[in-house]
């Protein structure tokens, strides 16, 4: 518990020793990111105004540098490369360890991260190879790889990746067997100590990759949806490249109907120091009609630990399911697990767009869970959160009638998850803005609301319980940092959310 305190302590650093803040954009002084390279020193603030910034890839040498996207809705801030990137690396590249150490992204569109074969074809929309890299709604398409990390002479470094998106990476070439599958939407190499990745959405793979690929020491994988979608050409959801200590909790995850390699998580070696895997509350749906393999075990020893608690392994109608393929850990602790040949018939509110939560037809999952303990390192393994869009904040899970329910959602009646989620009905405005803005009902009044709001690291900055009978009303957040932040409106029967930047 304490490692993934330490390390969420070091996601928003902020240098307060007389930092230049910078700032990109078409009306600016400079129109271009790479403009300021030379410019830039460490600690600095660079934020980029909305709009797409073509063919601009830079190699940045200064350290605790923070890049702020100010684009909103339609006109994101989008780094966008068309052809083969002339470094060989990426979009955004951080290399030199010491220089280029603690980075901190936000609100940025990595588009179209390709190198050519000859230097490796495995461009990134980011490529880090220094230390400490925190990413948060951030968005990877197009690319090779969305996040390629890895540096042989770093070792100890933590990587922070939040409520983010990733979609259609991989190798750029069409879909085909003859392609090899090693770029990826993440890889992550032994040279990170912790990864966290949480309320993230990655969807629609190509060219064999792999949804999130990891080599850490230590791999907290917690609350986000991967979904490989109707077309997505992929390989495993997740690959445990290396063993480790790796806590996988309250994700959803969906095998598509096409993909390359029909397995959800693969084991590969058990080589790092630890070697510890934890499995709990996870919607497993697969989509595809053959032989499905939800793990594939490599190592036939060396495996400490292998736990798989409350989840739920759900089926397309005339799959051939398999638990494992490879070797069975020796080691292997399964409890309370729902395994069903039709993810249609479980009692999921709308599987259709990817709703997995739970109805009152649910049976069996609903009050089937047990409690999964602590891994060896003393983490809780209950959840305590609930995925609902990497748009939004993810929504707190708390134990209905003492007994958890199985898989990624809690039910919870009338009120729950399902039934919280409506069409969207506020204004935001002016957004961005100095911290003072106004909430506005679209339609209607508000009648016996809370409003909430969080920063990207999901810790409340505001609440008020009194709104009423209103159609609008002026928030002050004006002594909070500059950054993205979410507004979470609810009653008990719906859930409005939507999003505020303060520049």
């Amino acid at each position: 518990m304490k490692k993934i305190f330490l390390l969420l302590a070091c996601v928003l650093m902020i240098s307060f020793c007389k930092a230049t803040v910078w700032h990109v954009g078409a009306t600016q002084t400079y129109t271009l990111p790479s403009q300021i390279k030379n410019l830039v020193h460490n600690g600095d603030t660079i934020y980029i105004d909305g709009g797409i910034y073509a063919n601009d890839a830079t190699k940045w040498i200064n350290k605790n540098l923070k890049f702020i996207g100010l684009g909103t809705g339609t006109n994101r801030t989008v780094l966008q490369y068309i052809g083969d990137i002339p470094n060989g690396k990426g979009i955004f590249v951080f290399e030199n360890p010491s220089l280029g150490d603690n980075p901190y992204l936000e609100n940025i569109v990595f588009d179209g991260a390709q190198v050519s074969d000859a230097n490796g074809g495995n461009g990134a929309g980011i490529r880090f190879q220094a230390n400490n890299l925190t990413v948060n709604n951030c968005k990877f398409m197009n690319c090779q790889n969305g996040i390629l990390e890895g540096n042989t002479s770093v070792t100890g470094s933590n990587v922070v990746i939040l409520n983010s998106e990733f979609e259609n990476n991989g190798y750029q070439l069409p879909n085909s067997s003859d392609f090899s599958g090693y770029e990826h939407h993440i890889y992550i190499s032994a040279s990170t100590d912790t990864l966290l990745v949480t309320n993230c959405w990655f969807h629609h793979p190509r060219g064999q990759a792999n949804s999130l690929k990891t080599r850490a020491q230590r791999s907290f994988i917690l609350y986000n949806l991967i979904d490989e979608e109707a077309t997505g050409y992929g390989s495993w959801e997740l690959n445990i490249a290396q063993g480790g200590l790796n806590i996988i909790i309250g994700n959803i995850i969906i095998q598509g109907p096409a993909g390359a390699n029909h397995g959800i998580v693969g084991y590969d070696a058990a080589i790092n120091a630890l070697e510890d895997f934890y499995f709990v509350n996870n919607t497993v749906i697969n989509q595809y009609v053959g032989i499905i393999e939800y793990f594939n075990i490599v190592p036939s020893s060396g495996i400490n630990t292998f736990k798989i608690y409350n989840n739920i392994f759900a089926s397309v109608v005339g799959a051939t399911k398999k638990m494992f393929t490879g070797n069975t850990p020796a080691v292997l602790d399964t409890s309370n697990n729902l395994d069903a040949s039709n993810y249609l018939t479980v009692g999921f509110k709308n599987p259709a767009v990817d709703d997995f939560s739970l109805t009152a037809t649910a049976l069996a999952a609903i009050d089937k869970g047990t409690d999964a303990g602590t891994t060896n390192t003393s983490y809780s393994l209950t959840p305590v959160n609930m995925y609902l869009s990497s748009d939004s904040s993810l929504l707190p899970r708390s134990i209905i009638g003492g007994v958890i329910d199985l898989g990624a959602y809690e039910y919870a009646g009338s009120s729950g998850i399902a039934a919280c989620q409506t069409k969207t009905n506020i204004s935001i405005y002016p957004n961005p803005s100095n911290g003072e803005f106004t909430l506005k009902k679209i339609y209607g009044q508000w009648k016996n609301v809370n409003i909430e709001i969080y920063n990207l690291i999901g810790e409340k900055v505001y609440y008020n319980s009194k709104f009423s009978s209103q159609t609008s009303n002026n928030i002050d957040l004006s002594n909070s940092p500059k950054g993205i932040y979410f507004v979470k409106i609810y009653n008990g029967k719906e859930i409005q959310t939507g999003k505020i930047v303060i520049q």
